[in-house]
This record gives C-alpha cells, structure tokens and sequence, in this order.
C-alpha cells in the first residue's frame, strides 16, 4: 500500500519543476560547455568504430588470403608441377575460374593503395 500512496503523491505534484532557494538555472544545466564535450565525446567514438571496423576487415582478410595460399598448396601439392605454389604464376587458377591467391591487398593493381602496414 504504501507504493501506491508515493505514486500517487508523486503523479499529484507533478507540476511545474521548481528549484531550491538559493539555486539558479545556470548553475545547474550543462551549458555550452557540456554539449561541446558530449558533442567532442560522440565524434572520438565514432572515430574509434570507424577505425576498428576497418581493422577488422583489413584482419578478415589477411585471414582468408592465408586459407586461399593453404588451399592452393594443398591442390598443387609438392613436385606436382613445376612451380613453387600458387604464387608461381596463377595460369592454372585463372583457367579454372578462380581468382590468383596472390592478390593481396597491398599489391600493385588490386585496387587498393599500400598503406604500409
């Protein structure tokens, strides 16, 4: 019972919020100060979101690009040809449709620029 007497009380006095004495609206609201840092807080995350998904991806693809250089290793297999691996030439990989497992990111011609890292 006594929680639906603090309820009502509460939904009885909700009129206009008032202040204690002594207190003004400035003291007590954030102010331009306060939107700046929040404002300044949201862009440092946004950042940060930005930058981690991009190293997420950049690892994503380092990641399949070793399964691709495993794989074509596995095919080849050792002295089954002349080459050295998958990255002795490709030719076989691009008769067969598929795309050369040496095509990384930072490669000449893959569309993407060296970043150096």
């Amino acid at each position: 019972m006594p929680l639906i007497q603090i309820l009502a009380a509460v939904a009885a006095g909700a009129g206009e919020p008032t202040l204690r004495p002594g207190l003004d609206a400035d003291q007590v609201s954030p102010g331009p100060w306060g939107f700046f840092f929040t404002f300044a807080l949201a862009a440092v995350v946004v950042v940060l979101v930005w930058d981690m998904t991009r190293r997420i991806r950049r690892v994503r693809y380092r990641s399949q690009l070793e399964e691709n250089v495993k794989a074509g290793a596995q095919q080849t297999g050792p002295g089954s040809s002349g080459q050295a691996g998958p990255a002795g030439g490709g030719a076989d990989h691009h008769a067969a449709g598929e795309a050369p497992a040496t095509g990384g990111m930072d490669e000449p011609g893959s569309g993407r620029p060296d970043r150096g890292d």
